[in-house]
């Protein structure tokens, strides 16, 4: 029932076997693909031509929704400057985009290209909101790994402009650990509970329990055997989020609370986030799009991967590929195509990685590769990718948030485990029932 990305890892193999497929022009005569490496320069140079060709509308402005950051900001600055084309910024979560243009599309308050991960694909393409990538689909094809393509690929076309591969996993504050095994939720339980101190603010371990809540703490279910949609993700009818597996993933979920005795609600991402930046939380489970910050911290932070927990069973983290997205309402579809190809080159992603510390899926960047050999953060992050597991993308997908998010937040206040579940499950095959 689960789809692995052990081939995520972006490991030597995985830059051999997942070279890009399905492009023409990254095919011989015999119709097999050739190397990423071997293709560098032609794709390059298509990506040049192509470039050259396609030019943007006379007048043309175009405004983007996405998380802002120094890279966003720097490249739009290059961007305007190369094609003279104006591109306001606004500072909107990548997880709030889609619903957001769903209303403000239609009123004519939309955005030109917005950000977000494959998991909403099937949704923002069933709302009619987003347009193929057409122009540069076989550059995006020939420049990324597979995998990357094919999570931004809905029912045969391609959508997205692949720019980062994301998940999740342990940074530790070690100035507060010390160097301290990390390896079993026994160990990090050990650790963190003689470091919390509630009435001085002070946290052995934290996660976010509002918002994204549910996104982290999915892999405790998916480690004991829950899952979302059965078939790898895409049979909408087969609903796992009430299975053995995932009871027993919600119980542990649950046991946390010894080491974090919060309301899950007091769980904000801006108060977790200032918490961890002040040195008061010693473990956090956050997302690899958190790498830059936490370079720039003033204590030493490694990466460690999630820790095994009873039974010998591993979390399985949720995984996602991140993309720029040209929308329906834009009124300038070339100058929008073009600022999401120069957002999403290979170029442009090693840069990414460089200001911000965001996972590359471009063709060849495993991790041997000289931009980050080095980069102890991302070796943990790689260590993570051979156990994490791809959101499915199917447009149902939208009920799991709706049914299991307040799911999670009644169990951690000690709601019977298994009738919550059920209700969730329940609910979500409901709401798929009524959208047929």
């Amino acid at each position: 029932m689960k789809k692995k990305l052990g081939l995520l890892a972006l490991t030597a193999v995985m830059a051999l076997s997942m070279t890009a497929c399905g492009s023409k022009s990254s095919e011989n005569e015999s119709g097999n693909a050739q190397t990423g490496s071997s293709n560098t320069a032609a794709n390059e140079q298509t990506a040049e031509n192509a470039t050259d060709e396609l030019k943007p509308e006379p007048g043309a402005e175009l405004t983007l929704w996405t998380k802002k950051d120094d890279f966003v900001v720097q490249s739009i600055a290059e961007f305007e400057k190369k094609y003279n084309v104006k591109v306001k910024l606004e500072d909107v979560f990548y997880t709030e985009t889609v619903d957001r243009l769903k209303t403000d599309g239609p009123a004519g308050l939309g955005a030109d290209l917005i950000v977000f991960g494959h998991d909403r694909l099937g949704d923002a393409v069933k709302s009619g909101i987003v347009l193929p990538n057409d122009y540069f689909e076989e550059d995006a094809k020939a420049s990324n790994i597979k995998t990357a393509v094919d999570a931004l690929t809905y029912d045969g076309i391609m959508y997205g402009y692949p720019q980062y591969l994301y998940t999740y996993a342990l940074y530790v504050n070690d100035d507060l650990v010390k160097g301290a095994k990390l390896d079993t939720w026994d160990e990090v339980k050990a650790v963190a509970k003689p470091l919390t101190d509630v009435k001085n603010n002070k946290y052995g371990f934290m996660f976010e329990g509002t918002g994204a809540s549910l996104f982290f703490d999915y892999s405790f279910m998916a480690g004991y055997g829950g899952y979302v949609f059965g078939k790898e993700g895409t049979d909408k009818n087969d609903v796992g989020v009430n299975n053995e597996g995932a009871v027993k993933g919600m119980e542990f979920f649950r046991s946390i609370k010894d080491i974090l005795p919060l309301k899950l609600t007091d769980l904000t991402r801006d108060v977790k986030d200032g918490l961890w930046q002040d040195g008061k939380v010693a473990i956090n489970m956050d997302g690899s799009w958190n790498m830059g910050p936490a370079k720039k911290l003033p204590f030493k932070v490694r990466v460690v991967p999630l820790p095994v927990m009873t039974e010998g069973k591993s979390p399985v983290a949720f995984a996602g590929v991140s993309g720029y997205f040209v929308t329906a309402y834009t009124k300038y579809p070339n100058a929008a195509k073009l600022f999401a190809h120069f957002m999403t080159t290979k170029e442009a992603q090693i840069k990414n990685y460089q200001v911000t510390g965001v996972i590359p899926v471009a063709s060849g960047m495993d991790e041997t590769n000289e931009v980050f050999k080095d980069d102890p953060m991302m070796q943990g992050f790689m260590k993570q990718i051979k156990n994490t597991q791809h959101m499915p993308s199917i447009p149902e997908m939208n009920y799991f948030w709706e049914s299991m998010t307040p799911a999670l937040e009644q169990i951690w206040n000690g709601a019977d485990i298994k009738a919550t579940l059920d209700k969730a499950a329940e609910k979500m095959k409901t709401n798929i029932a009524a959208s047929k």
